[in-house]
């Protein structure tokens, strides 16, 4: 009941709220409450109060009784609900959002948080749904856009999230983390100039946000345009000189744009700072070879690694910079021990499944058969564009790309992730509900032409005159079915190495999720076995140009193999190809330091420094020795 002392208390809570004293306006709707406890209004307002410093029980306290006193307002319910969202309870923020959405069916921030909350729950599906009924009923709902965008990004359904994304910000244009996500999916699809658009975008309209300056340098790179991704770095340095995620970031495109010395000067100096940063201990460990006049570094990193509590990707970037430092200093049980150290810490969080991978290699056999081919060549494009150089990692793709790029009439597009999102996504694309490769099998021509397409516009944008352009990516060897229907005279080069140089190499890799088998050596050999059992396949199966280059064989005869790779592309011969160490182009490869310089033979039989660890490795492929 109100009296004028009440209204006294309240007014006095308000303009306390208002001025931002939060502790005296929670002392005025407390004594307030004393005279009038089903106000739902103060009660509400209490919550978000309590909220606000930090008191998330009495806050929810207050939430619930605010809902009690008023059951029939839906802003009340669905405060709640995000409440409990906020607070990470999905399951509570889940019930009383889906009772707001029967009371009230027309409230679209009531399914904008309930997706948050499915979200949360790992419920994809629902939080899709709940997204689009968001949509349906406010088509301008910039944040349900967004965060349905997210979802499909997650999700690996990339036009999806495109067109949610890009409604956002057509919605609310300077929604930043709209732009910004607009920018990761753009970039993880190549389309760099647009990612830098948006970026670029999200920070004007947050200069301060480290996190954005980085993406938007990483995308200058991609974009090929390095030196101006090294300038804005360097000019934010001068506002945040004791930023280390941005000197780690310019350190590695310095390093990509073969600025070796000022790249190692860079991550020194984030080292210097103290902060027992891991990502510079990695990025330091990769721009050179190490010596024993190297010892400070070590100690530095030695010291790291003792610290406590460390987390496991700090401990991770740490054991991997020291096992390739001490490799480097022929110290080969140490390294070992250290690479070791760091691929324990993957374990925990990563499950190699090997059967479904087998499957997979036994369902492209099954499908891409010769008749196969036969039967679907008149999907093929005329184009011979495109050079595949595919293999398992670290055989030698790089250093073949690099040969060949080399040469004037041929450009280089990196590791290109087209064809590993189109065959994710093939079976949505055809409406079928088989997943790759069975639904190659339902390829129409008008698709594969738009297929095709899109890949050459991709190819367009990393150069739009040479005649050739390399696609390396080396995981690629799995789709060569899809690839070659696609492209009958694209040239297919398959780079081998010793098995054991390639697993031991994989194994000192610091890899990303992508490459579950690649923490533990017997995993390892057991996917090089299926790799070379596909390969096997292929090398019987596919039509068209195909080439083999054994590594070997590419270190000991040098200009011999080069001049065959380099006529097996349909090029004449240019001497350029033989100092393919002198180009200038950013080079994103963790052998970077050594394709930019000449061949040498070091790496050849390198498992022998390590053949007391490697007996089970050994017997794994003697017992295999037919397929490999």
């Amino acid at each position: 009941m109100k009296t004028q002392k009440t209204t006294k208390l309240l007014e006095q809570a308000i303009q306390y709220q208002q001025s931002g004293d939060i502790t005296r306006a929670i002392k005025r709707y407390r004594d307030y409450v004393q005279h009038d406890p089903e106000n739902a209004g103060v009660l509400h307002a209490l919550g978000g109060l309590y909220y606000q410093i930090k008191e998330p029980k009495t806050a929810g306290k207050f939430l619930e009784q605010a809902h009690r006193a008023a059951p029939d307002n839906p802003d009340y319910l669905n405060d709640l609900g995000a409440f409990h969202l906020m607070s990470g309870d999905y399951s509570a923020a889940i019930l009383h959002l889906s009772e707001l959405l029967r009371r009230a069916p027309d409230y679209p921030h009531g399914y904008y948080n309930l997706g948050l909350a499915l979200h949360g729950a790992g419920r994809m599906a629902e939080a899709i749904d709940a997204f689009e009924h968001a949509i349906r009923l406010q088509p301008d709902h910039a944040p349900a856009l967004y965060n349905l965008g997210a979802i499909y990004q997650e999700l690996g359904h990339f036009r999806q999230a495109l067109d949610a994304c890009r409604r956002a910000v057509r919605a609310e244009p300077n929604l930043v983390q709209a732009q910004i996500k607009l920018g990761e999916i753009l970039s993880e699809q190549d389309q760099n100039e647009a990612a830098v658009q948006s970026f670029s975008k999200a920070h004007a309209l947050d200069s301060s946000n480290i996190s954005t300056v980085t993406r938007l340098a990483n995308a200058l790179e991609k974009s090929g345009c390095t030196d101006e991704g090294i300038q804005l770095l360097q000019n934010m340095l001068q506002k945040h000189p004791t930023s280390v995620p941005m000197m780690n970031t310019l350190g590695r495109l310095l390093h990509d744009n073969g600025q070796i010395q000022a790249a190692e000067d860079m991550f020194r100096k984030a080292l210097s700072l103290g902060q027992g940063n891991s990502e510079s201990c990695y990025g330091l460990s990769r721009v050179r070879k190490f010596t024993t006049e190297d010892d400070d570094i070590i100690h530095r990193m030695e010291s790291l690694l003792k610290r406590n509590n460390l987390a496991d990707t700090d401990v991770r970037n740490i054991s991997f910079a020291l096992g390739k430092i001490y490799d480097d200093r022929g110290e080969y049980d140490m390294a070992f021990r250290h690479y070791q150290r760091a691929n324990a810490t993957r374990e925990k969080n990563q499950d190699y499944d090997r059967r479904a991978h087998e499957q997979f290699v036994d369902d492209s056999i099954a499908v891409f058969t010769r008749d196969f081919f036969t039967d679907f060549a008149h999907l093929g494009a005329d184009q011979e564009r495109p050079i595949y150089i595919v293999g398992m990692p670290r055989s030698g793709t790089t250093l073949t790309e690099q040969i060949i790029t080399s040469h004037p009439q041929a450009a280089g597009a990196g590791e290109l992730l087209y064809f590993s999102s189109i065959c994710r996504n093939l079976h949505y694309l055809l409406g079928v509900q088989e997943p790759y490769p069975f639904c190659c099998r339902d390829l129409t021509g008008e698709k594969a032409a738009e297929i095709a397409r899109h890949y050459l516009d991709l190819l367009d944008r990393h150069s739009g005159t040479a005649r050739f352009i390399t696609d390396k990516m080396p995981s690629n060897y799995q789709r060569l079915g899809l690839i070659r229907l696609l492209f009958p005279r694209a040239p297919i080069i398959y780079c081998r190495r010793d098995p054991l140089d390639v697993c031991l190499s994989i194994f000192f890799q610091n890899f990303n999720q992508d490459h579950t088998y690649a923490f533990d050596l017997m995993d390892i050999g057991r996917h090089y076995l299926q790799y070379a059992k596909l390969m096997a396949h292929w090398r019987k199966a596919l039509p068209g140009p195909f080439m083999e280059i054994q590594y070997e064989d590419l270190i000991a005869h040098q200009e011999q193999r080069s001049r065959d790779l380099i006529a097996f592309c349909g090029l004449d011969w240019d001497e350029a190809c033989l100092a393919f160490y002198q180009q200038k182009r950013d080079v994103r490869t963790s052998s970077n330091w050594q394709v930019r310089q000449p061949i040498y033979g070091e790496s050849v039989h390198r498992w022998r420094n390590y053949e007391e660890y490697l007996a089970p490795l050994k017997a794994l492929f003697a017992d295999a020795k037919d397929e490999l």
